[in-house]
């Protein structure tokens, strides 16, 4: 009996040791928690408690020296992987020895590599369970601090950073301390909005979006079209005003209210008849989950041409996007609108417009890259048939956010429209195949001033050659955002 004490206790000397050699308690002391992007320094302290560590004792004694040899071996390998930031690997060899002797160190152990892969529920029960036995780890309290911030639970997150402020941190810790505190502030806001506004000018090849030729052949002989019924270049000057307005009916992750306006207008400069302006107020409800979000927006659009009012708009624009991991979503989108023209002689154009689309997304690097496909379908229902049509579509969409401040957005849409009946001055129903690319290229300066480029690029293949045309702007703007 006595020569397997002292084997007992020679063998727990050295998981003591070992445990104290791969700490390095000056390292642990300095070593940062992170929640997302935000560090908060560790206090320093040893995380320690005689009664914890007389219960492993305990446990200990009760094994045979070749299970506290096997469970040397383990907490050697688990440690190695756990500070080569291995912690998916270590965590299951932790829980392993947890499971026959745990310690407080194995339970910090435990809780940190459960934070850093996801487990945050594993992380809070075990951050809790070191507290309960010793309230004086403040260390630890940081930790759970950190952990209820990622489970979106953050108001225990301050009561926890406001009981390590009471017993007076180091100033290094203290900045951290508020550095989550803002983090927790910002995602506690009730009410969140931003303006932007640009000012640019705007280069147009074809400002009535008219064909090449000035003659056509149409049933029954020759379509000579006026001068500003063809192909046009022109410049323009375009101004552009968004603002947005969320506010947070509830705790994060629930009921919002989002309300979204748009003003839109371009001036030519010798062709005044082109001139457009378009204004938007949308509003609605959202529903965020942590993997889910559902907008059901209610909008009125006014778009005025030339000098002319030209139509109101009412549309319902309900969308859904489910994330299968943070990485990638799908999303279903359904648009419904209604279009009046306030001129009687553009009554053929009212119309009731549906869109349905499913919309595969990939997000990269914390969404500073993301690429979405589109697959659609149009239907327009005007009141004359010539200007109804359906039209199945699919389109790619590409967004990079660069560290030097730059984004650069690129889209990509073809559609088929197949019209319902058949236009003027032809004999043949008309299908029309249009492709679509648009670039633009945004640098921001000063915090919150920018500078675009944009390139749009509009190939309408039409069988009737009055619909028959292509399109290319060019602008570059300046602007800021609040």
């Amino acid at each position: 009996m006595g020569a397997r004490f002292v084997w007992f206790g020679g063998i727990f000397a050295v998981i003591f040791l070992l445990v104290c050699a791969m700490t390095d308690n000056r390292v642990m002391a300095q070593a940062p928690v992170t929640a997302g992007t935000r560090k908060v320094a560790r206090p320093i302290g040893e995380i320690t408690s005689k009664k914890a560590n007389k219960e492993a004792i305990e446990r200990l004694r009760q094994m045979s020296p070749e299970e506290i040899e096997a469970l040397d071996k383990k907490l050697a390998q688990a440690l190695t992987l756990y500070y080569d930031r291995k912690f998916g690997q270590a965590l299951p060899i932790f829980k392993e020895i947890a499971d026959k002797v745990e310690t407080m160190d194995i339970m910090f152990w435990i809780g940190t590599s459960a934070m850093k892969v996801g487990q945050v529920e594993l992380a809070i029960e075990k951050f809790q369970k070191m507290l309960a036995i010793d309230p004086t780890l403040h260390r630890v309290r940081l930790e759970l601090a950190v952990a209820y911030f990622m489970a979106g639970e953050y108001e225990k997150s301050r009561q926890q950073l406001e009981l390590v402020q009471k017993v007076s941190p180091p100033p290094a810790v203290q900045k951290n301390i508020n550095k989550l505190m803002a983090a927790i502030n910002e995602r506690t806001r009730k009410v969140f909005w931003n303006l932007r506004f640009s000012q640019g000018f705007l280069w147009d090849d074809n400002v009535s979006s008219g064909p090449d030729q000035r003659e056509l052949a149409v049933l029954g002989g020759t379509l000579v079209l006026n001068k500003e019924s063809q192909k046009l270049r022109d410049e323009a000057m375009v101004s552009n005003l968004l603002g947005n307005v969320l506010f947070d009916v509830g705790q994060r992750n629930g009921l919002m209210w989002n309300t979204t306006g748009s003003f839109y207008y371009r001036a030519y400069t010798d062709y005044h008849k082109f001139n457009y302006v378009a204004a938007d107020l949308s509003t609605g409800p959202w529903w965020v989950g942590r993997r889910d979000i559902a907008k059901v927006p209610l909008g009125f659009t006014r778009r005025d041409f030339g000098s002319e009012k030209l139509s109101y708009t009412i549309h319902l624009d309900p969308n859904y996007e489910h994330f299968f991991t943070r990485h990638f979503s799908l999303r279903g989108f359904f648009s419904f609108s209604s279009e009046n023209y306030f001129a009687q002689r553009n009554d053929p154009l009212d119309n009731y417009n549906y869109r349905y689309e499913l919309s595969p997304n990939l997000y990269l690097a914390n969404r500073k890259y993301i690429i979405s496909l589109s697959l659609g379908i149009e239907n327009h229902n005007a009141e004359a048939g010539r200007f109804s049509y359906e039209a199945p579509y699919v389109g790619l969409a590409c967004f990079a956010r660069l560290p030097t401040m730059t984004e650069l957005s690129f889209r990509y849409q073809y559609a088929r429209r197949d019209y319902d009946g058949r236009p003027l001055f032809y004999a043949i129903d008309r299908t029309d195949r249009r492709r679509q690319i648009a670039l633009v290229l945004s640098q921001s300066f000063f915090k919150r001033f920018f500078a675009s480029f944009s390139f749009s690029y509009l190939n309408n293949d039409s069988n009737a050659g009055l619909y028959d045309f292509d399109r290319k702007t060019y602008s570059l703007n300046v602007g800021f955002r609040l």
